[in-house]
């Protein structure tokens, strides 16, 4: 492991921005808890874009985010077309439609998500990639701050063991879960990689 890789475990990096295209859109990508949804907040009242949270598609939340009715729009287009919303290297056909959404709205797209990730190779993405490098810790430390609070599965801890013990085995379930976000700060290297060595066809 290198010098700067050890760092980045603790201490926040500059993001990393990749024009692939001249395509009105924006990519954000990075590991959960390092800040994508919080990036997008400057552009979601911005009537210019519309802002698409890809996960989200895959698990709508019941909230009032601004989002939600593009989403919405979105999702059963998607399902309409392939009867779901496609995951793995066939997420690639989602993000396509998405974008031809946004289009015919006339707007300029804000896009983010992990389930980015799964598009092989990454440079199929249109227009800029920005790439969030925050402090791994960091990012671990707030996907469980994030999802501990959820009501419905804390209570049903809490039904399970007790007040007590129930939210020791919900803290315990997400850290579990969670782990893996202290690894994934090499897969974001890879695609940083593959996006440096990428060169923009004339």
């Amino acid at each position: 492991m290198s010098k700067e890789s050890k760092i980045y475990r603790f201490k926040d990096r500059k993001d990393y921005v990749k024009e692939l295209s001249k395509d009105e859109v924006i990519n954000i990508i990075g590991t959960k808890g390092s800040g994508k949804t919080t990036s997008t907040l400057n552009f979601i009242n911005d009537d210019s874009y519309i802002v698409v949270n890809c996960d989200r598609l895959l698990g709508m939340p019941i909230d009032n985010t601004i989002e939600d009715q593009y989403l919405i729009e979105i999702k059963d287009i998607i399902k309409e077309k392939y009867g779901k919303v496609l995951e793995g290297k066939d997420f690639i056909n989602c993000y396509w439609d998405i974008l031809e959404f946004i289009r015919k709205k006339k707007k300029k797209a804000m896009i983010e998500g992990n389930i980015i990730y799964d598009i092989k190779p990454i440079t199929e993405l249109k227009g800029t990639v920005i790439v969030k490098r925050t402090g791994v810790i960091k990012c671990f430390i707030r996907a469980i701050k994030r999802d501990y609070p959820n009501q419905y599965f804390l209570n049903q801890e809490i039904e399970k063991h007790g007040k007590v013990l129930g939210r020791f085995y919900r803290l315990k379930k997400i850290i579990k879960r969670r782990k893996k976000v202290l690894k994934q700060y090499h897969e974001i290297e890879e695609i940083i990689k593959e996006l440096e060595n990428y060169q923009k066809e004339n």
